[in-house]
């Protein structure tokens, strides 16, 4: 009977897990504590939680899509040849851009750009799915331009925080952009104003959606924000926090996929997630391990190539699984009836 109230009030306000796991998790509501903690405590505080960041959350969260695609057949649709294909052909052309210029700076290159479209899809993916908790559902052309607006929005915050628009660096004849900054920054206050007015009216909006989007937009609006006001030590704090974000939302998202059809008790929830998180702890050891042994090797650089190629599986492979398959005709399903 709890259980059932439990899933009940959960379903309610939009949450995926509970409200306390989906706070922590998913929205990822202690960001700011983590930026204030960085601040705070200096320069060992930050490569400290820089060595956490990279080793324990965002190395683990790449490292596991390569296993999700290998056990998870409902996630795969049974698409190993897409997957050997489009993994073979990522490999491929890792080793003739490295070979053919020498250095791994292209492909860093194309890392940056292709992680700044992953981590905008992903955010907008999450808050979609918090979208879709809710009782009733926009129509078809709103959701693009929703999805437009929304992404661009990341994106152009992803392209100032690497010194596009900057005074001094690699784009400093865009000068002008900085100027758009503030015209940009009436995306994230019109959504998040949007979302409180439906929210209030009981339309198209819940208390997971609602507290997803003011956490999201509030980490990014003080990225572009740092990046208009060219504090580089700001960004690179903001991107750190921006980081154990994205790798702990991607995490938790994976866990509830994967146990959508579990209980729904907050002991249940809470021991499947301790399990599935064990699993992602232990990709974490192989891949620190084999790490550790390569970098005391001396190569270092072979160890970021392998890690980028990891990355761009991760990048493809992710867009693969949770992209939405289209659904089946009535008169498809009226023959196979």
């Amino acid at each position: 009977m709890s259980a059932a109230i439990t899933s009940s009030r959960t379903n309610q306000g939009g949450f995926l897990f509970s409200p306390g796991i989906d706070l922590f998790f998913v929205i990822n509501c202690c960001w700011p504590l983590i930026l204030l903690v960085d601040r705070v405590g200096g320069v060992t505080t930050h490569q400290s939680l820089l060595f956490w960041q990279i080793y324990f959350v965002t190395a683990p969260h790449r490292w596991i899509t390569l296993a999700l695609v290998a056990v998870d057949h409902h996630k795969g649709h049974d698409r190993r040849r897409q997957f050997i294909a489009f993994g073979s052909a990522i490999l491929i052309g890792c080793l003739c851009v490295k070979m053919g210029t020498g250095s791994l700076l292209c492909l860093g290159a194309i890392d940056y750009i292709w992680n700044a479209w992953h981590f905008a899809s992903q955010h907008h993916g999450v808050f979609q799915i918090y979208q879709r908790r809710s009782q009733s559902s926009m129509g078809g052309a709103k959701t693009r331009f929703d999805k437009f607006v929304f992404r661009g929005f990341m994106l152009f915050v992803i392209a100032r925080v690497a010194g596009w628009g900057w005074t001094a660096g690699p784009f400093e004849h865009w000068h002008w952009v900085a100027s758009v900054d503030w015209l940009v920054l009436i995306i994230p206050v019109g959504l998040v104003i949007r979302q409180l007015v439906r929210y209030a009216h009981g339309s198209n909006a819940n208390l997971a959606s609602l507290t997803y989007l003011i956490s999201v937009m509030s980490l990014f609006t003080a990225l572009l924000l740092a990046s208009h006001y060219e504090n580089s030590q700001w960004v690179v704090q903001l991107a750190l926090a921006s980081a154990i974000f994205h790798s702990l939302e991607y995490m938790s998202i994976v866990t509830w996929s994967m146990s959508r059809s579990g209980a729904t008790s907050q002991s249940a929830i809470l021991s499947h997630l301790a399990t599935v998180w064990v699993s992602f702890m232990a990709i974490f050891i192989i891949v620190i391990g084999l790490g550790n042994y390569l970098l005391s090797r001396g190569y270092f650089e072979f160890w970021v190539f392998i890690n980028i190629i990891v990355a761009f599986w991760h990048y493809c492979f992710d867009g693969m699984i949770w992209k939405s398959r289209k659904p089946k005709s009535t008169s498809a399903n009226a023959v196979a009836a």
